[in-house]
């Protein structure tokens, strides 16, 4: 597993080490051009490669910055797409994230019915799936395309959540604008089913089923916290603080998770309101 130090990965790590599997973390010493042999060796002793590797998103965007982004992803699913295809034994299954930020702000997509956007975003998730599915024609190969993925312990919800626990429901303008979100541990359990479930191949939105606005997530935020004041943040506050960033907040994706659903994956969080309750357990 790539990643495997981030709150994903090893949250993730964790939950696959209960269900009895062996993890094997590679850490940025493998993706060197020198290590290629290397890592060759270790992902033939491998059943599945998880590829988890990137900056994060959320950060202000310099143009060095914009860089590193498509680096940090491209760079190690290429070296993880090569050592498959020159591993003596080959693992059964490769699974590469991505992000719902490869679809278009306008319209609703699913598996059966997807195209790229044309932002930075979209550009970024292109190229490092073009990597991945290299090995496509190898090895089962799966790509994940997460929504933002909330846990009561870290990640996104904290910084999301901020203004409703000092009492002020406040969402990024437009509003109208959906984010598409999956619980961690429904995230972990869809990795653990596309383990287990050989007939899934190709892309997979790692999405609950329910589909929110951006101002309709953060209304529901602040019932929970009984944030009574509402609050629109204007788009030029954010890019004053956020810069070009500002886009990933000020637009979003309508995204379904249809071939999860159809191969009989039951999500444990379907919205926001049973997640919103996990929080008080």
């Amino acid at each position: 597993m790539s990643g495997a130090s981030g709150f994903i990965g090893s949250h993730l790590s964790r939950f696959l080490t209960e269900k009895g599997y062996e993890v094997v973390p590679l850490s940025r010493q493998h993706f060197q051009p020198s290590a290629s042999r290397q890592l060759a060796d270790i992902v033939a002793g491998c059943d599945v490669v998880i590829n988890l590797a990137g900056a994060p998103i959320i950060k202000r965007w310099s143009q060095s910055y914009k860089k590193e982004l498509i680096h940090s992803r491209v760079q190690p699913t290429r070296a993880l797409a090569d050592a498959i295809l020159h591993a003596g034994e080959k693992p059964a299954l490769f699974i590469s994230a991505s992000a719902v930020g490869y679809y278009p702000a306008e319209g609703c997509f699913d598996e059966y019915n997807s195209r790229p956007g044309d932002s930075f975003l979209s550009e970024v998730c292109e190229q490092w799936e073009k990597e991945a599915l290299r090995a496509s024609g190898t090895v089962r190969t799966v790509i994940t395309r997460f929504g933002i993925v909330l846990a009561k312990d870290g990640g996104a919800f904290g910084k999301l959540a901020l203004p409703a626990r000092l009492g002020v429901s406040a969402w990024f303008s437009p509003g109208d604008q959906y984010l598409c979100w999956i619980a961690l541990t429904d995230l972990m359990r869809a990795i653990a089913f596309v383990i287990g479930t050989a007939e899934v191949e190709g892309v997979v939105n790692l999405v609950t089923p329910q589909l929110l606005t951006n101002k309709q997530f953060c209304l529901l935020v602040g019932e929970h916290y009984k944030a009574h004041i509402p609050f629109k943040i204007p788009g030029s506050l954010l890019k004053l603080a956020m810069g070009e960033a500002a886009v990933s907040l000020m637009e979003g994706q309508c995204v379904r998770p249809v071939l999860l659903m159809e191969k009989g994956f039951s999500f444990r969080v379907p919205d926001l309101q049973h997640f919103l309750l996990t929080l008080d357990k």
